[in-house]
C-alpha cells in the first residue's frame, strides 16, 4: 500500500461526523443531537463543538451561494460539514460555494479576529452587539463567538470552482485539554489560499 493511500485512509479513519447537503432545520436538529450527545465523553468539549456547529451551520444556511427549497418551502443553503477527531483535538470544518465579492469581507473579518487577544475579542463582541444590524460592521458576531469558544484561530481557504464561483472552507480546532501559555496545540492561522 502506498504512502498516499495510507494517508488518505488515516484521514477517513479520523472522521467522526460528515454531511453534505441542504442545511435545513430538520437536518440541523439531527446533527446537533449527534454532536451534543455522542461526540466526546467530555461534556465541555461537546458543548464547545455544539456551539461552533450552530454558528457555522447557520452561516451556510443563510449565505451559501448554492440554494435549495426545503420540504416546508424555505430557501436554504447547501454545504459540507466534517468533524475529525485527533489525539489532542477535534477539527470542525465547513465549506460552501460563494463569490469573491461576498467572501472578501468575511476573510478580512477572520484575519481581524485572529489578530486579537481573548480580552480584545470580548470587547469587540460587545461593540458588535451594540451596533445597529443594518450598519456596516454591525451584527454577524458568529465568527467572533466561534473564535472565543474554540480558543484557537479561525483557518480558512478558497478553492476556485469556476470563473465566478469559489468554495469557501472554514476550519476550527477545539482542544481536548486546556492549552497552557507554554503549549501550542493549534496551527498558525492560514491566510486565503486560492487553488485554481
Amino acid at each position: 500500500m502506498s504512502e498516499n493511500t495510507n494517508n488518505e485512509k488515516s484521514m477517513l479513519d479520523n472522521i467522526s461526523i460528515s454531511y453534505t447537503g441542504m442545511f435545513d432545520t430538520e437536518v440541523l436538529s439531527v446533527l446537533a443531537k449527534d454532536i451534543e450527545g455522542t461526540l466526546s465523553s467530555d461534556e465541555k468539549v461537546n458543548k464547545k463543538v455544539f456551539k461552533i456547529f450552530i454558528e457555522l451551520a447557520q452561516n451556510i444556511s443563510l449565505y451559501s451561494l448554492e440554494r435549495a427549497k426545503s420540504a416546508t418551502g424555505e430557501d436554504m443553503g447547501i454545504g459540507t460539514m466534517i468533524i475529525r477527531e485527533f489525539d489532542d483535538c477535534f477539527e470542525f470544518s465547513t465549506g460552501n460555494k460563494t463569490t469573491m465579492e461576498n467572501i472578501i469581507p468575511v476573510m478580512e473579518k477572520c484575519d481581524n479576529i485572529n489578530s486579537m487577544s481573548r480580552e480584545k475579542l470580548r470587547e469587540y463582541r460587545r461593540l458588535q452587539r451594540n451596533m445597529p444590524a443594518g450598519e456596516k460592521g454591525g451584527g454577524n458576531i458568529g465568527l467572533i463567538q466561534v473564535a472565543l469558544t474554540a480558543d484557537n484561530p479561525i483557518e480558512y481557504g478558497l478553492i476556485k470552482c469556476s470563473e465566478d464561483e469559489y468554495f469557501y472552507i472554514v476550519n476550527v480546532r477545539i482542544n481536548k485539554e486546556q492549552p497552557s501559555e507554554k503549549k501550542t496545540l493549534c496551527k498558525t492561522p492560514k491566510k486565503s489560499t486560492i487553488n485554481e
